[in-house]
């Protein structure tokens, strides 16, 4: 009897065992099964985000990336088109800095940092410049050393006819939301050959109010000069700067920028003119007048071209 109670148990564990690793089996081509197919199945991204799709050829496609596999990406531009796109011949692709506009793409302005001359209060991104051409002669290097901090600054092309300066513009921006954003600055000039004697410029402060594509920019700044032996000279009076952006189309924006210093006399410039807006380029074209106590004048030309570089557009 005891025997037999043995023979039963034995062939129990077999049958059991026999299950387990069945079971085992079973589970373990499940989950490479589950794993195929996960590596196989589409991925939707959100609806409402724009993407720039790199491709290998160079081109650029702008769209929502509706579905994408380990062969193919399913892209709709925003005039609603629907493209298959093999993988292997994607490069890179990114949440887009510009927007949809009545079913095109309207890439962002590589220039919101700054108007004709001044600066707004948006900051230039970790990792972002620009390199820029005021009236042609006047360059001007930029990089967003942080989130926050812009540094930036140059040197005439023709000292010559204009006279060698070196000026550096130091920017960092105390706070930034969607619709606004505040900095802090300073334009500082220094004369190489009068190093010892110290400098002189411009410190500010600006407020920015509204998107990239349509915002109003206001600051004032107080002159300043530094001296070696005797410190700090401040200004008393300020300069006040009210300007404004507002895009009219993919590719054009209207700006303005104007100044009025509150000393005597009263007198400023009032400015007006065109961004034209490229990928990475942006040139701006426009006209100045004086304006004061003793009578107006008019016109300056305005010609600025930018070029941005890192790693938004």
């Amino acid at each position: 009897m005891r025997a037999r109670m043995r023979q039963v148990m034995r062939g129990a564990a077999c049958v059991v065992a026999r299950v387990a690793v069945m079971a085992l089996a079973i589970g373990a081509g499940v989950a490479a099964t589950s794993a195929r197919a996960a590596a196989q199945a589409p991925t939707a991204a959100a609806t409402d985000t724009l993407y720039e799709v790199r491709m290998r050829d160079g081109s650029v496609l702008y769209g929502r990336v509706v579905e994408q596999t380990a062969e193919r990406v399913v892209l709709v531009t925003p005039a609603g088109v629907r493209m298959e796109l093999p993988r292997a011949q994607v490069e890179s692709m990114r949440v887009a800095q510009g927007r949809a506009v009545d079913g095109a793409y309207w890439v962002a302005d590589p220039n919101a940092t700054r108007l004709f001359f001044t600066s707004t209060a948006r900051p230039l991104r970790k990792g972002e410049g620009y390199v820029s051409s005021f009236m042609l002669f006047v360059p001007l290097v930029a990089y967003g050393v942080t989130d926050r901090f812009t540094i930036a600054g140059g040197t005439p092309i023709l000292p010559e006819a204009i006279g060698r300066t070196w000026y550096a513009a130091p920017k960092y921006t105390v706070m930034e939301r969607e619709k606004s954003a505040f900095a802090i600055g300073a334009l500082g000039l220094l004369l190489p050959s009068d190093i010892d004697e110290g400098s002189l410029g411009i410190v500010y402060g600006a407020g920015t109010w509204g998107s990239r594509d349509r915002a109003i920019t206001a600051g004032a700044g107080w002159g300043y000069r530094w001296l070696s032996a005797d410190g700090a000279e401040l200004a008393n009076d300020p300069v006040i700067m009210i300007g404004g952006e507002t895009r009219v189309s993919r590719r054009i924006k209207l700006i303005t920028e104007n100044w009025f210093f509150t000393g005597a006399g009263g007198d400023g410039l009032v400015t007006g003119g065109v961004r034209f807006i490229g990928d990475r380029l942006s040139a701006d074209l426009g006209l100045g007048g004086a304006t004061g106590a003793d009578g107006s004048g008019c016109c300056l030309p305005l010609v600025n071209f930018v070029w941005n570089f890192g790693r938004a557009k």
